[in-house]
């Protein structure tokens, strides 16, 4: 008999095989276990930094929040409320019904401007072109405003996606006219079947996008874009004024 043939040499080689494989299993399941767990642990903490992020803009949105409530509070005290003040008074000493009249037109014009800084009328009505138009044309006393469209479809946005645009309108023309120095706004509104893109730009001092800090109105206006599950693009210089350009999927 081969001395390879003897049944303890052949069990002796067996023992070693299964040895190799066990050792083999074990470095593999070790290795897989550790990639497991690093990836789990790369996952919790992709997750806890998410959802501190998250914090952080339900916070701002709450900010937000308050401060619009704050200032319409203060249109209604000191504007609307002021204004019937002084009607009641001219009453009340006899002022002609003509200039009664006109402090009543001046009131009522108040109370739709507030109305309609709240919820823009027939919002579910209207295109977003037109809602946008509507915004735009107060602004016009205050900045040369240059608005152009391209509609190319039908298709109409929801009432809520409408709504968050035209306050996303809002914060960019209040920052432009707070910090800008601009004179002159171009909008563009592109809206085809498949996407939807606005783009804002000023002529004002511009700014280092590397220093840009992340405020109140920029967290504000990202948790509005994670809402319209769009993205948004802030491309400026120094001298050179400042373009935002948002841009989403129907």
């Amino acid at each position: 008999m081969e001395k390879w043939q003897n049944p303890e040499v052949i069990a002796f080689w067996i023992a070693i095989v299964i040895v190799f494989i066990i050792t083999l299993l074990f470095f593999v399941i070790r290795i897989l276990h550790s990639g497991y767990k690093r990836m789990t642990e790369a996952n919790l903490k992709e997750n806890s930094i998410r959802l501190d992020h998250q914090k952080k803009l339900i916070e701002t949105n709450l900010h937000a929040q308050e401060k619009e409530r704050m200032r319409i509070a203060g249109d209604l005290h000191d504007s609307l409320i002021g204004k019937l003040v002084v009607i009641r008074m001219k009453s009340q000493i006899g002022a002609a019904v003509a200039e009664l009249d006109g402090l009543m037109e001046e009131s009522i014009a108040e109370a739709r401007r507030i109305s309609h800084d709240l919820t823009p009328p027939l919002l579910e009505y209207s295109k977003i072109q037109e809602l946008i138009e509507d915004l735009l044309n107060p602004w016009k006393q205050k900045l040369k405003i240059i608005y152009y469209t391209d509609i190319r479809t039908d298709i109409d946005l929801p009432a809520t996606s409408k709504i968050q645009l035209i306050r996303v309108v809002q914060e960019l023309l209040v920052n432009i006219l707070k910090h800008a120095k601009a004179d002159t706004v171009y909008v563009h509104l592109r809206h085809t079947e498949k996407c939807l893109t606005l783009a804002v730009k000023d002529n004002g001092c511009g700014f280092d996008t590397s220093q840009l800090k992340k405020g109140l109105g920029l967290n504000n206006q990202e948790l509005r874009m994670q809402y319209l599950n769009a993205s948004h693009k802030v491309k400026s210089s120094p001298g050179k004024g400042t373009t935002t350009i948002i841009a989403t999927i129907i």
